[in-house]
């Protein structure tokens, strides 16, 4: 019996080992066919030569690796996106420009999680500049009062900054740095699928993503399919390196107002500074034949401060002279699906000022924002008219620093033309002058206040200033016109950059914008609504389910007459025209959101009190709904209880001005003259708005001056309303307007004033009505909130820890600033 068991045993052992076998050949045999298959797919038609595929689940390929593509991978990376980085050169580069990132710039690096980049790398502070002309100088200190000591200017190694950006790239899990060459973009029918690269061993490689971003450098091969380049080159720099010497002031930039052209110098090591001479043109002395020492000596080294000569001289001697092309070009993009241009490869400006990175970081912020909320990168097309706002909303930094640095360059340059040597000499002299004649133009500089319109003020300060010096004490006819002359160099100078960067463009949406966006209040529901901010927020299907109606512009009535406004939406995503609806349903929308969140808890409780101790704002006392008082501790506490906080008394000056009330009817089953639109009537003697709030009724707000009202219980307001407003009412509303006057829902509410005015205290923050209202005529309340809670959030991510109050006070006097 056992032997006839073991017989058995063995027979089964020989059966499971042969159909074992058989299915692990078949399996083989199948893996071995697919793969055949997959590699006869992968060859090209063109030359039928084999290449590889990187892996299809990749989110983002970025081409380049330089500061703008080591940034990006990191911030996109960490948001949870696949990306896949091709850099031709992966070693550390040895670059003569980008070695100064402004103010600005390092606060675009907090927001970004990079600060540490600047640490570990011998990087010096830089407070400001300061200016040499004709044997005289002046400091410009960047205005850093209002910001953490820790923001400041700094300057080092381009080098050793992307290496320490690269590295931190590459912490992120999902980010893979590859070195290689990108030949081609993959395009299939009008759309960018992926990139084609030779790797470092020359294999050829294709890899595919639904979005490819080129940040590939001022020499990029790749812009001209994404962009229409227009590269001036007005000069290019001549690098020296000095060594073991003095700044006359130190941690600061030096400009030298030289002839024909500025030099600079800025120290990048505790150890070095750099010197970077500017000639004009292309046309360079020659270094192998000793021209350029030649030129060095007899054109630059006079005009060098007394405590740099010898270094200088040293260094011309040593022979290290290296030369570098200043290109600028302003942004022309062709929007493509599937790509978007970054950086030097986008956009350049003359690097007298140092704005290049900050432009460069700027512009990721922006991107990483616009990215955020979407799950899916999928749809070419409707990501490309997405990502059509990008090159709106990069504007007022992008072209601030774009425009200066254009415009200074041609002021600080030496002329033959007087006309333009008194521009030259009245900004040195206007810059002198201290206060804010420097604090603002160093402000622009800096990218701490990216604002066009306060640039071209200054510009022209500085033109008015010298005509002054020129009509002053006495003027004479050769004179005047030596100023008009003046002021036509100073226009030639200024108009062809703004219309090149799209200035004039970028004001008119700011200020359309302003009167396109929201207001909280129970009996306003709410005014039109640009959604970007909600977007950021991720918040926008907030909107969802409340009966939302989209408005596109204001239409304006005077004395029977009607003119349509719509909002500037050519460069904005289909889907961000304003929004009306009922505010009660979209807060209840935006609380649901909000608990959804299983570490946020909402509560209902009346705060009575702050709980404050030595100075320090440490929590709430509150009572709930049941009665019971209790106290909250934490680390931060934020009021934002609306215009009438019992609370800001303790946390800001509060100024209210009242000076009118908001009248209120709903009307029913009726239709506004101009569809989507908000209706605006200039009516004697308040002006009105109508708008929709939901697809069957239009909210109605009077603007009433003053405090004093009629009567809604004795029928003095009704009979005000019949008599005085409904005869200029439009004739589609009138019957709708009277019937909800009979209806008698007739609701007031005083309109607030009032500026933010806030103390530093630490531990606690205001918001919303509570630190800041405007009058609700033009419908911004939510919006400001908005952008506030947006950039308060910037603020906060870095910071893992909240408990150390003191810092963190000091550090959120930036949200105060930065919200302006």
């Amino acid at each position: 019996m056992n032997d006839q068991c073991i017989l058995g045993g063995i027979i089964a052992s020989l059966v499971g080992f042969a159909l074992f076998y058989f299915l692990g050949k078949k399996k083989t045999d199948n893996s071995v066919l697919l793969e055949t298959q997959a590699e006869e797919c992968l060859k090209t038609s063109l030359q039928g030569e084999f290449r590889p595929v990187i892996s299809e689940n990749t989110d983002v390929i970025i081409v380049g690796a330089g500061v703008a593509g080591s940034a990006l991978a990191y911030t996109l990376g960490k948001d949870g996106r696949r990306v896949l980085v091709v850099e031709r050169d992966l070693t550390e580069p040895d670059r003569i420009v980008g070695e100064l990132l402004q103010p600005g710039g390092y606060l675009k690096l907090i927001e970004l999680g990079l600060e540490d980049c600047v640490e570990g790398i011998d990087a010096q502070r830089v407070y400001g500049y300061a200016l040499f002309k004709d044997g005289k100088s002046a400091k410009l200190s960047y205005p850093l009062e209002k910001f953490h000591s820790d923001v400041t200017g700094r300057s080092f190694h381009n080098g050793r900054f992307i290496q320490r950006m690269r590295e931190k790239a590459a912490t992120i899990s999902n980010v893979k740095l590859e070195q290689g060459t990108v030949t081609t973009l993959i395009e299939e029918e009008g759309t960018i699928r992926g990139v084609k690269y030779k790797t470092k061993s020359g294999q050829e490689m294709t890899a595919r993503a639904p979005l490819t971003v080129v940040c590939d450098g001022c020499f990029s091969n790749l812009r001209r399919s994404l962009c229409n380049p227009k590269v001036d080159i007005p000069s290019c720099f001549v690098a020296l390196l000095l060594k073991n010497c003095q700044l006359p002031y130190p941690n600061h930039g030096h400009v030298i107002l030289a002839n024909p052209s500025p030099i600079l110098l800025y120290r990048i090591s505790s150890t070095e500074i750099r010197c970077l001479v500017d000639i004009p043109g292309q046309k360079l002395p020659s270094i192998s034949s000793g021209e350029m020492a030649r030129y060095l000596k007899t054109m630059a080294a006079p005009q060098m401060p007394l405590e740099l000569y010898t270094s200088f001289v040293a260094a011309i001697d040593e022979g290290n002279i290296r030369t570098m092309p200043n290109r600028s070009m302003p942004a022309a993009p062709k929007p493509t699906p599937g790509a978007i241009l970054l950086g030097d490869a986008f956009n350049m400006r003359h690097p007298l000022t140092g704005g290049g990175m900050t432009v460069a970081l700027s512009d990721i912020v922006v991107l990483r924002n616009l990215l955020r909320p979407l799950a899916n990168l999928n749809d070419a097309s409707a990501l490309c008219k997405y990502l059509d706002s990008f090159y709106t909303l990069r504007k007022p930094v992008s072209s601030t620093i774009n425009t200066l640095a254009g415009a200074l360059y041609k002021v600080f340059s030496a002329s033959p033309d007087q006309a333009r040597n008194e521009l030259r000499q009245a900004c040195f002299d206007y810059l002198s002058l201290g206060g804010i004649f420097s604090t603002g133009p160093v402000a622009l500089l800096s990218g701490l206040n990216p604002k066009p319109l306060t640039l071209v003020l200054h510009f022209f300060s500085v033109a008015i200033y010298g005509v002054g010096r020129l009509l002053l004490p006495i003027p004479s006819p050769g004179r005047a016109w030596l100023g008009a002359r003046l002021i036509s160099d100073a226009s030639s100078i200024i108009f062809p950059i703004i219309k090149a960067e799209g200035n004039i463009k970028v004001s008119v949406i700011q200020h359309c914008g302003a009167k396109s966006q929201t207001v909280v209040d129970n009996i306003r529901g709410t005014y039109p609504l640009v959604v970007l901010d909600p977007v950021w927020m991720q918040t926008r299907d907030c909107l969802n389910g409340v009966d939302a109606q989209r408005v596109l512009g204001y239409a304006f009535y005077k004395n029977g007459k009607s003119i349509r406004l719509p909002y500037p939406s050519k460069n904005i995503h289909f889907d961000q025209g304003g929004r009306s609806f009922n505010n009660g349903r979209f807060v209840q929308k935006l609380r649901e959101k909000a608990a959804s969140l299983p570490n946020v808890k909402l509560e209902q409780g009346t705060v009575t009190s702050l709980v404050e101790e030595r100075g320090r704002v440490r929590g709430v006392r509150y009572k709930t709904k049941a009665g019971l008082e209790m106290t909250a501790f934490a680390p931060l506490t934020i009021v934002c209880d609306g215009c009438f906080s019992r609370l800001r008394h303790f946390l800001c000056k509060p100024k209210v001005d009242k000076p009118s009330h908001f009248i209120a009817l709903l009307l029913e089953n009726c239709q506004l003259p101009h569809p989507n639109l908000a209706h605006a009537i200039l009516g004697d003697p308040c002006s009105m708005v109508f708008y929709p709030i939901s697809s069957s009724s239009v909210r109605f707000l009077l603007d009433y001056p003053g405090q004093k009202l009629p009567s809604v219980s004795n029928g003095g307001m009704a009979r005000f309303l019949k008599a005085i407003v409904a005869p200029q009412i439009p004739p589609e509303l009138h019957s709708s307007f009277i019937l909800a006057i009979d209806k008698g829902q007739i609701r007031t509410m005083p309109t607030s004033c009032m500026p933010a005015a806030p103390y530093s205290i630490p531990g606690s923050l205001l918001l919303g009505d509570a630190l800041n209202m405007r009058h609700p005529i033009v419908g911004g309340g939510m919006t400001v909130a908005l952008c506030d809670i947006v950039l308060l959030r910037d603020l906060l991510r870095p910071l893992t820890n909240l408990n150390n109050t003191s810092a963190m006070a000091k550090h959120l006097e930036l949200f105060y600033t930065k919200r302006k």
